[in-house]
């Protein structure tokens, strides 16, 4: 794989490359104890630099100087101190000289090459990395400045060397082939001008470059005779070790997994801090018991690099196959794969897709010319950029048709128009709204604009906590009485039972589109779809396509919010395309008026000012411990459970929160202290549908569950089966039945199936649970709520739920159970609580989860309070103000919005009776 270090100085530099670079301790294997060592990229091409490296041209290079002539290519800015704006002594970082990118081959291939001596994998190694080195310089982009977007230029300059051991534990240096390419600080413009580098644009290249390796280098083992397999983090590893032999010539590894235990972290970040943080003094064993320890680590597990390289040279390929059918799959899974969450992609993930899937079948060059073939016949379509990405962006020719359908939908039926208003009659909008008094203004005005509309598709656009549900039920009253069904429907379960309380008949969308297309029957229909900002294309599209003649649609929802998990945002491109809109823009939610201020700032994307507003108010607290956070928003949690909301980014941290928080109250005597243990299944959401279709992504005891019968397999809806075995060669998987009985099948012959781990949690009674799978026999929604009343000794559990109702259910026939504690940001958009208690680890590993969405949605959940517990609250403004929303593939012909409601309440009643009388 390929590490990138951070920005190395001049002197640093210098300091590599006589200690480390090119020292002889690194290279024990090495006939000559030198490294091998050379010049790579475009401008060393350029500048006549080849063969090893040189002192004195590194040296230069380190400066910013031209290698041969010492002419300054780069401005040299040296360090300074001063005080910034709040008064805090800033020291700037010297010169950066350049960056140290490793790539390090699997622990099988470091000891075939080095303990087993074949220096032909010693090659292989070399090759691929020369090869990796050339794609990442395909994507170097020089600064022009802070007002200037980067520029591509495609040209870089850096010198590599060859090592063959990793750093020592206990003094022994483990067997380790890695190459440190040094990626100096310099490229050159089009024009001729030399400028720095843009190091975002190396390290946005990184896992790119890892693939393109990775792929080079199975390919080329397999050609010298090796099997290959993929290991846990889909690297190529050679068959024929055990994993006993592996793990004791990996020490360092072990080493930094454990540190990263310790502190409860995880992330390539978080394990380069572990790496450095472990590291041995720089004295070691000498060359000689350094080879006799791995000599005699080899003989105790029977000298497997020997045996393993003597059955590849037995079996060495002659002839190598032409994979034109692998590179045509590999490219059509990785169109499936990356567009299915997103309508634009980086052409580098689509290349690194197609080569993950393909490895050890075709090289990255064949992948690369099936893709550019695609493009040519238009499956792939490049969109303008003008924002200065290294890499070119594209979307599909579906994902086109699909949005400008969407958009056509709504603007032929706003042309056509219905002949009458949605409510004709102004005496009956006059008479719905009286009835409701607790309507405010704006919402009075809202209920107004809707019932004047006389467009098929009309948007109402609210923000966090404006009562939007208050406004529906009106306009669900006033429908009906005007003769209009009137059904609801939402993109999540939660979300359906909140729209419900507005007195609407809910579905999800999932489910309403699994109906089918239902018949016309020409009665009159408003169909009310709550949160669109979470509704895909894909389902957008299914929807409006269907609709029939007499069918009226509300889009309801918040382009502020979270967006949908797959690709789109239909919701704000109709909004984009001039969509009539009604707009609400006045907060009803929060009854803290310090805290509605902070949600007001956050709704207008001022993320920086909510921050500093939320910590003047004493609702940010720095803890910087990862265990003493998870330990303080328990306590907080237990002063007042029954009215506390938590919210966590990412899974595993929730999971964390939920677990302490259990405890916490047990030592408080409000959870029973007796336990139950329960084999929860949690989903494996990482998968997508083009995922579930591999083999090669299932893994041994992932529980499945169909959906969907299937005569081929037998296998009925409903069904739970466990994965006993994976054949990827064969792409099929042999699963075990509830009824004892094997059945191996290719899963691309198999729809509608969900995939789980198994997880063991413990749940008392008086714990709250959440369920993570729908049950219509339960009649549970997904994500639904409710407090555990009694435990059987059989294990049936009953549950009193959020909504009153109890029920009762036996775990082990639907295990879909979580604590309900603390829940993802995602998760909590739509419910509300008094309070809410926000974890922000500024140095999460996934940071997309920390967002500007996710900071709106999280804090706008408390009627009166939010707090927010961080590791660092300096970050905390730049790691929430993080902007992840997804982009279209089409840009829609830009028309204004048709009859936007004005935020001034009185003006919108104003603007709302005009047109109702100019009807």
């Amino acid at each position: 794989m390929l590490t990138i270090s951070k920005s190395l100085s001049a002197g640093q530099a210098r300091t590599y490359h006589s200690r480390e670079f090119t020292s002889e301790k690194q290279n024990y294997w090495s006939r000559d104890q030198q490294a091998h060592n050379e010049w790579q990229g475009k401008l060393a091409q350029q500048w006549g630099l080849d063969g090893e490296v040189g002192s004195e041209h590194f040296a230069r290079l380190s400066e910013g100087q031209h290698p041969e002539r010492g002419l300054q290519l780069v401005k040299h800015q040296p360090a300074r101190t001063y005080e910034n704006e709040h008064g805090k002594e800033i020291t700037s970082v010297e010169h950066r000289a350049g960056w140290d990118a490793t790539f390090s081959a699997p622990k099988s291939v470091s000891l075939t090459a080095l303990v087993g001596r074949d220096d032909r994998v010693r090659e292989a190694h070399r090759e691929s990395v020369r090869v990796a080195l050339g794609e990442l310089e395909r994507y170097t982009q020089a600064r022009i400045g802070n007002v200037h977007a980067p520029e591509t230029t495609g040209k870089f300059i850096a010198a590599t060397f060859e090592h063959d051991t990793a750093r020592p534990v206990d003094g022994y240096a483990a067997p380790q082939l890695h190459t440190h390419a040094v990626i100096f600080n310099v490229t050159e413009r089009e024009n001729g001008q030399t400028r720095a580098l843009q190091e975002r644009s190396l390290f946005q290249s990184q896992h790119y470059a890892t693939s393109v390796y990775r792929s080079e280098l199975a390919m080329r083992l397999h050609g010298l005779g090796y099997e290959i397999e993929r290991g846990k983090h889909g690297q190529p590893e050679i068959k024929g070790y055990t994993q006993e032999y592996l793990d004791a010539s990996s020490p360092r590894r072990e080493q930094i997994k454990e540190h990263l235990q310790e502190i409860g972290r995880d992330g390539a970040g978080a394990a380069q801090v572990a790496a450095h943080r472990t590291r041995d003094s720089k004295e070691l064993l000498s060359p000689e018991e350094v080879l006799q320890r791995h000599r005699e680590l080899a003989a105790q597990f029977g000298h497997q690099a020997d045996r393993v390289v003597a059955q590849a040279r037995e079996q060495a390929h002659h002839h190598a196959q032409q994979p034109e059918k692998t590179v045509q799959q590999s490219v059509t899974y990785s169109r499936v794969h990356v567009f299915e969450r997103s309508a634009v992609q980086d052409e580098r993930a689509i290349l690194q897709a197609a080569m993950d899937r393909s490895m050890g079948q075709a090289t990255y060059g064949q992948v690369r010319h099936e893709f550019e073939q695609r493009v040519m016949r238009g499956e792939f379509r490049a969109i303008e950029q003008t924002d200065g990405r290294a890499a070119p962006q594209y979307t599909t020719a579906e994902m086109i048709r699909m949005e400008k359908e969407i958009v056509a939908q709504m603007q032929r039926g706003n042309e056509r128009g219905y002949g009458d208003p949605m409510l004709v009659s102004p005496q009956l909008r006059i008479w719905t709204e009286d009835r409701h008094p607790e309507l405010s203004p704006a919402q009075r005005s809202a209920v107004d604009e809707i019932f004047v509309s006389r467009e098929k598709i009309v948007g109402l656009d609210g923000v966090a906590g404006a009562g939007k549900t208050t406004t529906l039920a009106v306009v669900r009253e006033g429908a009906e009485a005007q003769g209009y069904t009137v059904e609801g429907f939402a993109p999540t379960s939660r979300a359906a039972h909140k729209l419900a309380e507005a007195g609407i008949e809910t579905s999800t969308l999932q489910h309403h589109l699994a109906r089918g297309e239902q018949p016309d029957t020409g009665e009159k229909r408003l169909y009310v779809l709550d949160e669109s900002s979470l509704a895909s294309t894909r389902q957008m599209h299914e929807f409006v396509t269907r609709l029939h003649p007499n069918d009226r649609v509300l889009l309801v929802g918040d382009t502020r919010q979270h967006e949908a998990v797959e690709a789109g945002r239909p919701f704000a491109q109709l909004q984009e395309a001039g969509m009539r809109t009604v707009r609400l823009e006045e907060i009803v939610r929060q009854r803290d008026p310090e805290l509605k201020k902070a949600v007001e700032q956050l709704a207008h994307g001022q993320v920086g000012a909510a921050v500093e507003s939320l910590d003047r108010q004493g609702r940010v607290h720095e803890v910087k411990g990862h265990e003493e956070r998870i330990s303080a928003i328990a306590r907080e949690y237990a002063k007042a459970p029954e009215s506390t909301l938590v919210v966590s980014p990412d899974n595993r941290s929730r999971s964390e929160i939920n677990q302490r928080i259990h405890d916490e109250l047990q030592s408080r005597g409000v959870v029973s202290q007796r336990e139950h243990s329960i084999n929860t299944l949690v989903p494996r959401q990482e998968m997508t549908g083009a995922d579930r279709s591999w083999a090669q992504q299932y893994q041994i005891n992932d529980i499945l569950r169909y959906s969907r019968s299937s005569q081929e397999t037998c296998i009925e809806k409903g069904e739970y089966t466990r994965v006993v075995s994976v054949n990827a060669r064969e792409n099929t998987l042999t699963v075990l039945r509830t009824n004892g009985e094997h059945t191996t099948y290719d899963p691309r012959r198999q729809m509608g199936v969900s995939v789980y781990r198994e997880q063991e949690k413990a749940f008392s009674v008086g714990d709250r649970i959440q369920f993570t799978a729908p049950n219509q026999e339960l009649k549970i929604a997904n994500r639904e709520l409710g407090t555990v009343e009694a435990i059987a000794q059989d294990g049936t559990m009953r549950m009193k739920l959020d909504n009153e109702r109890s029920m009762s259910f036996d775990p082990l026939r639907h295990p879909h159970l979580d604590h309900g504690y603390a829940v993802t940001s995602y998760s909590s958009q739509g419910q509300t609580a008094d309070r809410v208690l926000i974890n922000v680890d500024t140095e999460l590993g996934a940071k997309d989860l920390l967002n500007n969405r996710m900071a709106y949605v999280s804090v706008s959940r408390g009627r009166w309070d939010a707090q927010i517990f961080t590791n660092d609250r300096e970050k905390l403004s730049q790691a929430l103000g993080h902007d992840v929303s997804h982009q279209s593939a089409h840009t829609p012909d830009l028309k204004p919005p048709q009859h936007e409601i004005a935020e001034t309440p009185k003006q919108e009643k104003s603007q709302g009776m005009d047109i109702g009388l100019s009807l």
